[in-house]
């Protein structure tokens, strides 16, 4: 069970309603519902009676919420101590991230800044874009990396966040190599294997807002979907479809001739890598220090577009 289970319930019994417990939970109704009907599976029972305007509570349903704040309140009250306790052991710094920057960005942040993180524990805390912002804004600490798109920028709901551009990536369509020959074509009349982000997913809206799948000529057909980045890229290398992905997340791969750009008619899809950290005026000591080398590192950051030259894939120099 998670505890945000815990938390949508209790906001149901707040609000009353799933459209308005949904929207103070900063979710769509379809992934609220969900959640709750995912809590009512793990416990074994039916919780909301749904037969009814507005829903109301099973008698399970009145049962859970008598323990419900007492389950939250232990849960937050343990967590808080271990955290304490760890905080007085070691210094630690923690960074929130969608998978997708988990790896290149964090590990480029922690190579250009070693100085500062030699007597760190940093604590990557990966998860989709949503929860990773929820996870930040409620510890307020620490620093949350995102993508920030055009048509998806990251507006924070709070005025007490600053923010840098450390660099700029990419969302590119990319296809496995072999021989020294792309395995799939865009070409009319052809239907591609495709593999996918869910719907409602980060990527998902930004691939859709940008009409990205629209731009080959070729009929894409989804035939994998995992929200892990990573996990996509290694389908994409095994040769079962073309994807978005980060450009940081395969360059090596295209440098290394592994994967290519799929077609030169879809426009890579730009995005501006940012960093916010809460406002501090007394931030001190290894905080201080690597936010003033974050608003530096922009350069770092800027990865070159590869071009497509008869079916062969070059970085710009």
């Amino acid at each position: 069970m998670e505890l945000k289970w815990i938390e949508d319930f209790l906001s149901l019994s707040q609000h009353g309603s799933f459209a308005k417990a949904a929207k103070s939970r900063h979710i769509t109704q379809p992934a609220f519902s969900r959640r709750i009907k995912t809590l009512e599976e793990w416990i074994g029972a039916t919780l909301i009676n749904r037969d009814t305007y507005p829903a109301t509570f099973t008698k399970a349903g009145f049962l859970f919420l008598k323990s419900a704040n007492s389950l939250k309140k232990q849960i937050n009250d343990s967590r808080k101590e271990i955290q304490s306790l760890a905080l007085n052991n070691v210094n630690t710094i923690k960074l929130y991230t969608h998978h997708a920057l988990s790896e290149f960005v964090v590990c480029e942040i922690l190579k250009e800044n070693n100085n500062i993180f030699d007597n760190l524990v940093v604590n990557v805390v990966t998860n989709n874009l949503h929860d990773s912002v929820l996870a930040f804004l409620e510890k307020k600490s620490g620093y949350l990396i995102s993508l920030s798109f055009t048509t998806f920028p990251i507006v924070l709901p709070i005025s007490l966040v600053e923010s840098t551009v450390i660099g700029t990536d990419s969302l590119v369509a990319v296809v496995a190599i072999d021989n020294n020959e792309p395995l799939f074509h865009d070409k009319k009349g052809q239907v591609v294997p495709m593999l996918s982000y869910p719907p409602g997913a980060f990527f998902s809206q930004v691939i859709e807002k940008n009409n990205s799948i629209k731009q080959a000529a070729c009929e894409l057909n989804t035939v994998y979907i995992n929200d892990i980045s990573s996990a996509i890229k290694s389908m994409v290398l095994a040769g079962h479809g073309i994807a978005w992905l980060p450009l940081s997340l395969v360059k090596e791969e295209i440098n290394a001739g592994k994967l290519a750009l799929f077609s030169q008619k879809i426009s890579p899809i730009n995005a501006k890598i940012e960093i916010f950290s809460f406002i501090d005026e007394n931030r001190s000591g290894h905080n201080l220090l690597l936010w003033e080398k974050l608003i530096l590192m922009n350069d770092i950051f800027k990865l070159s577009i590869p071009v497509i030259i008869q079916d062969a894939t070059f970085s710009k120099q």
